[in-house]
């Protein structure tokens, strides 16, 4: 593997055949997290919750769990309103896309 490894890097087994399409798929949470950001200026919390909703869905079956989780926080926080949770979700969600190298098995 030709990755650098840092402290703070986190390494998640992903199944071969998911290789083509999985940088795009982080490339897209991280698009997801600027548009959530925009979204929350106009308190559009049925998109966000949408968007939360198809990431806990989606992040599992990629095999990033952690994904699947801040989705449904994202999801739950915008049914309720809770802005500074959707922030604090979206803050650890951009963190964690920042930190994630998928290891192809």
């Amino acid at each position: 593997m030709n990755t650098k490894s840092y402290p703070d890097t986190i390494y998640i087994e992903i199944e071969s055949e998911l290789e083509p399409i999985v940088p795009e798929f982080i490339e897209n949470r991280k698009k997801d997290c600027i548009l959530i950001s925009t979204l929350l200026e106009t308190s559009s919390f049925g998109e966000i919750r949408t968007l939360g909703h198809r990431m806990k869905g989606a992040g599992g079956s990629y095999g990033f769990d952690d994904i699947s989780e801040l989705g449904e926080t994202i999801e739950d926080a915008a049914l309720t309103g809770d802005t500074g949770a959707i922030c604090n979700a979206i803050q650890q969600l951009s963190v964690y896309l920042e930190r994630v190298v998928a290891v192809y098995v």
